[in-house]
């Protein structure tokens, strides 16, 4: 983006980062319906320094990795010729425009998980274990159960909405404007924070979703037509996972006919892996990149030209 001027969208500032900050604690070793321990989830704030800015927008962002690696301080995948931008990346890239952004833990499905009493898949609600299993496999790892997935989906979407709990909890300390706060993520980071924003109903103002999605089932379920609502911004490999991409177009749908704002992008010739620079049409037809549609797609549902004013 050539913005040198604009809050928000100009990157401006230089970055502190405070690491390891304790947002809640989560469940671990389940074992007939009970957890054996817990531990500790942790975030790093990403914060922009000497903005002199009175209220500024927060983003949390989840990695990806098939919900059993990656962490928040690394989720780069290398397949052939394509990778990711990390987590860490696009955090520090948003806070240097101004944004207090966080990259949080949360628990992977080798730790077995207690999924909480917040349900956000419907009962029965497929899953689709070819990815997760073939990531298993590669990690050493027997296959797992659908039970298994769906208790790790549970937990991991109850860490994202523990961390906007925390994050507004403390809005005034970190001088962030709670109706200006964003989620997102990469892959499963994207479905966590989807399904947070939705089936959760944690108090968000959008989402951004770097090829992940919501399930149609959990969409009609969860999803209905009421004001409030955060706006939607999803991005998909052309050649992206046939589970990421299976009913991803319906529940867009699904979402939109809600009434929700919701932006989709299509990057020509990527697979599930691509960077933040990767080239991509934005709304207006002309030709940009994943990060600055983000950025910008923001800008205008965030009414952040209000907040610099």
């Amino acid at each position: 983006m050539g913005d040198t001027t604009t809050p928000f969208l100009s990157k401006r500032y230089d970055v502190k980062l405070h690491p390891d900050v304790k947002y809640g604690i989560g469940g671990i070793g389940l074992s007939d319906g009970r957890a054996a321990a817990y531990r500790d989830l942790t975030l790093d704030i990403y914060e922009p320094a000497d903005d002199g800015i009175s209220l500024r927008p927060a983003m949390i962002l989840a990695f990806g990795g098939a919900f059993q690696r990656g962490s928040k301080t690394d989720d780069i995948v290398v397949e052939g010729e394509h990778r990711n931008t990390p987590i860490t990346e696009y955090c520090r890239e948003f806070a240097r425009r101004g944004y207090l952004c966080c990259s949080i833990d949360y628990r992977l499905l080798q730790e077995a998980p207690d999924p909480g009493v917040t349900p956000t898949l419907p009962p029965d609600t497929p899953i689709n274990l070819d990815r997760i299993n073939y990531v298993r496999g590669v990690l050493g790892l027997p296959p797992c159960t659908p039970q298994m997935m769906a208790d790790e989906m549970e937990a991991a979407t109850d860490d994202m909405t523990a961390a906007v709990g925390f994050v507004r909890a403390r809005a005034h300390a970190l001088r962030i404007d709670v109706n200006r706060i964003v989620v997102g993520g990469f892959s499963a980071g994207a479905v966590m924070a989807l399904n947070s924003a939705f089936a959760e109903s944690a108090a968000v103002a959008a989402v951004v979703a770097l090829s992940g999605r919501i399930s149609l089932s959990t969409a009609r379920a969860c999803v209905t037509s009421r004001p409030g609502q955060p706006a939607v911004m999803m991005f998909f490999g052309q050649h992206d996972l046939p589970g990421i991409l299976e009913d991803a177009e319906a529940s867009a749908a699904h979402l939109k006919k809600m009434g929700i704002v919701i932006e989709t992008a299509h990057i020509e010739g990527a697979t599930h892996f691509y960077p933040r620079t990767a080239a991509v049409t934005a709304r207006d037809g002309h030709r940009s990149d994943v990060e600055s549609v983000m950025a910008e797609f923001l800008y205008r549902q965030l009414r952040l030209g209000d907040l610099a004013d």
